[in-house]
């Protein structure tokens, strides 16, 4: 049997049960995966409570990202065989696939080799994560190697943020980490912040211009947006850009138009299933580079916590919560 975990209303964690059904079988161009660990992602917070465009049928399978063995291909799949192991990447159709169960089943297009140096945690940890951050800052945010640029990340103790300071450091950036609160300040210094701010200051726009003295950041990578974008608009730099890349405000976002017009500032929005993960091209460019940086050591996954399968909506819950610091795991078979 197969225990699967289910959305079965629109209504959060609390709306999850483990339901025990038949294993699968591929369809062309699937494969049947055996679940080791699957990752968290704040897309799904969205999605159990009826927040993401795209809903899925209830009841649903729910998780985008994990990692597993091969059980079976289906017809037309190639580049694959039983018994390799792979990383899913949260590029399929999230109304369709779900992968937190013992099997799943996903498109053939969604998985790729599991770098051996990682263990089955991290190779949970690593797309979602990595690859939005590169998305967000190289191919939309316009970072470069050493060219002395400061990047700004907010909510940075989360599963994306934790990259994304590592990929700013590595091309030379300076990097500004900001939290609600100081309580993970020696954690974001430890991934490599230069600086923590907290946002919950009324002066944390001072703190940003005192430490580029008086110049304002050139690069804002941002989940919260709503009035927060205002905020970011008003700390930039001349010609910076922000980029967006979730909605945890759940809040109208207002076009900033005056610091966007003094300023000359690029507001951008990326979605890294489909511009980065869902982009043949561009996704090898981003997969060499987070593998080779994975293997010498300069990117190393944070696992924040793990559950088992079975509590799995007390993992949702920690998720909710905001107080994680990394990439929360769901143990499946490890």
């Amino acid at each position: 049997m197969n225990k699967v975990a289910r959305l079965n209303e629109f209504a959060g964690p609390s709306a999850i049960s483990i339901m025990n059904e038949e294993i699968p079988n591929p369809r062309p161009g699937e494969v049947l995966i055996k679940m080791k660990t699957a990752g968290l992602n704040h897309v799904e917070k969205m999605i159990m409570y009826g927040h993401f465009p795209i809903k899925p049928e209830l009841s649903a399978n729910i998780g985008y990202e994990g990692a597993g063995v091969i059980e079976q291909v289906g017809i037309g799949v190639d580049g694959f065989k039983q018994g390799d192991e792979v990383c899913i990447i949260p590029n399929m159709p999230f109304n369709k696939y779900g992968v937190i169960g013992n099997y799943s089943v996903v498109p053939s297009t969604s998985i790729v080799t599991k770098p051996p140096k990682i263990n089955w945690q991290e190779a949970s940890s690593l797309w979602m994560g990595y690859g939005t951050a590169y998305q967000g800052l190289v191919n939309a945010g316009g970072l470069k190697n050493n060219t002395d640029q400061t990047v700004l990340i907010s909510a940075a103790s989360s599963s994306v943020g934790l990259p994304a300071i590592q990929i700013a450091k590595a091309h030379g950036a300076k990097v500004i980490a900001t939290s609600r609160t100081l309580e993970k300040e020696a954690s974001l210094k430890e991934m490599g912040a230069d600086y923590v701010v907290t946002t919950t200051d009324e002066k944390w726009k001072d703190q940003v211009a005192e430490i580029t003295s008086g110049k304002g950041f050139d690069i804002a990578f941002d989940p919260i947006t709503g009035p927060f974008t205002t905020q970011l608009a008003e700390a930039a730099g001349f010609g910076a850009t922000i980029v967006s890349y979730g909605t945890l405000s759940m809040s109208e976002t207002a076009l900033p138009l005056f610091p966007m017009l003094m300023k000359a500032l690029k507001l951008t929005g990326i979605d890294s299933g489909h511009h980065l993960l869902g982009n043949p091209n561009q996704f090898e460019i981003a997969r060499k580079h987070i593998i080779e940086h994975i293997e010498n050591g300069n990117y190393k996954c944070k696992i924040d916590s793990t559950f088992l399968l079975d509590d799995v909506v007390k993992a949702y819950q920690r998720m909710e919560s905001g107080n994680q610091i990394g990439k929360i795991i769901i143990n499946i078979d490890v």
